[in-house]
């Protein structure tokens, strides 16, 4: 992090590094706001999308070795490590470095909602929306679901903008300030890049640095560690195993809202969830807390639950056959995810493809579900070897080594009644270009082992 104040007032010339999805939008809200603009990307044009940056200097192919003169700041994109060389020369300059969303935050008009946490961080900015929209609310869901803030920072002032922040994001914000804000859950996770649990989880409570007395924050009260975060701002908590002071809590089958001031109301049902797994039901509590105080009434929220879909790659059912489903759940990148999705399943049920390129957490924290809900594990990719280390002795195993040898694999083995899991526990990028792309392979190779048969419809 830079110890040098991010000034959005004293920008003339950024330098923004990196030019996907944030980078590009960054680059041009600066350029709309008659800002100089410097890029570099290492990839060539015609991997980039530059439209709208005509007015910018760009250095692509190859990046430089030190900053241009004159530079006021330097916009970073999520994907760009802190250790970067531009980054620590801008630091030791005294040159700003702040995240894409900490620029569009500055610039954008609307009421902000933040969303943070290792798993379910998607899932809840969606229900987050879904519950303001169901409320009447004119809404921009945004952020690293794929949306970047930049992109919709101008509009109207009554909106709110509820966007996903990712620990990358948090590491480069000064002043971005949610007006209600979510820590979900935490669990091993980008290790490589933040060193320990503890520097991840710093990373994350940053969502609510800037946050005052006027604001919320809400927290999984399940996890010691979420819930003992200090913040300035009033503590809201949702739980699905006991009572809270402040907050939410599943009654027989339906979750209240708990108020000091007003007492107890209900929220919705458990059964409005139309999502499978317990972590479900805690992403709609906490996307409910949300909800709740930018000011939806309760009906919204159980109207929008029982209305929404899921999104792509997270549970998502991919196909049907002779009595099996195969689901795509690419976005399960670590363990924790991986461990949560694979609750929401029978005992014994799962064949389970898993692996990837590892981001430093310890693979063994799957063994005790692995050998509760797996039928067998389909190991693909840079990390499969590791993963039947760690494995070895709770689930049979089967290196693989493809994505598309996992998927006929386990569709000859699977029978009537079990289902198949793209859940990899791991990033993707040793074999694919993103999550995405890996779940829309997956999605194929199921399609030629079913005969193209149609998945009729997402179970979330």
């Amino acid at each position: 992090m830079s110890p040098v104040p991010f000034d959005p007032a004293r920008l003339a010339r950024v330098y923004v590094l990196g030019l996907g999805l944030s980078g590009t939008a960054a680059a041009r809200l600066l350029l709309a706001r008659g800002i100089a603009v410097v890029a570099g990307d290492r990839r060539p044009a015609a991997e980039l999308d530059l439209a709208g940056l005509a007015a910018a200097d760009l250095a692509l192919g190859s990046e430089p070795d030190r900053l241009p003169d004159g530079i006021d700041a330097v916009i970073v994109s999520p994907g760009v490590g802190a250790d970067h060389p531009l980054l620590a020369a801008a630091r030791r300059d005294g040159i700003p470095v702040a995240a894409e969303v900490e620029l569009a935050a500055a610039f954008a008009r609307g009421t902000l909602i933040g969303i943070t946490g290792s798993n379910g961080k998607s899932t809840t900015t969606a229900m987050t929306g879904a519950m303001l929209r169901a409320a009447g609310f004119a809404v921009e869901v945004c952020g690293n679901i794929g949306v970047p803030l930049a992109s919709v920072a101008e509009g109207a002032d009554d909106r709110f903008l509820v966007v996903e922040l990712s620990s990358f994001q948090l590491e480069t914000i000064h002043r971005l300030r949610p007006r209600a804000a979510a820590l979900l859950n935490l669990s091993p996770d980008h290790l490589d890049r933040h060193g320990s649990l503890a520097g991840y989880l710093e990373a994350k409570r940053r969502i609510f640095r800037n946050q005052t007395a006027e604001d919320t924050a809400v927290l999984n009260a399940d996890d010691p560690a979420i819930a003992a975060t200090p913040v300035a701002a009033r503590r809201r908590f949702f739980s699905a195993t006991g009572a809270v002071a402040d907050g939410c809590r599943v009654v027989a089958d339906r979750v209240v809202d708990r108020d000091p001031t007003h007492g107890e109301s209900e929220l919705f049902a458990v059964a409005d969830v139309p999502l499978p797994g317990p972590h479900n039901l805690e992403n709609a509590m906490a996307a409910a807390l949300l909800a709740r105080a930018a000011g939806a009434p309760a009906t919204a929220i159980g109207a929008a639950l029982r209305d929404f879909r899921g999104l792509p790659h997270r549970l998502e059912l991919a196909g049907e056959h002779r009595g099996v489903r195969f689901y795509d759940d690419s976005k399960g990148t670590n363990v924790g995810a991986t461990a949560r999705s694979l609750e929401g399943f029978p005992d014994r049920s799962v064949h389970a493809i898993l692996g990837g390129r590892n981001k430093g957490a310890d693979l063994a924290g799957l063994r005790d579900v692995a050998s509760r809900k797996l039928r067998r594990a389909y190991l693909i990719g840079e990390s499969a070897g590791e993963l039947a280390a760690a494995l070895s002795g709770a689930v049979e195993t089967v290196e693989t080594g493809t994505l598309e040898a996992a998927v006929a694999a386990a569709a000859a083995a699977a029978t009537a009644g079990e289902v198949v899991v793209l859940s990899p526990a791991c990033a993707s990028f040793d074999q694919f270009r993103d999550y995405r792309d890996r779940g829309e392979q997956f999605v194929r190779f199921v399609e030629e082992v079913t005969g193209g048969v149609a998945a009729g419809g997402s179970d979330g």
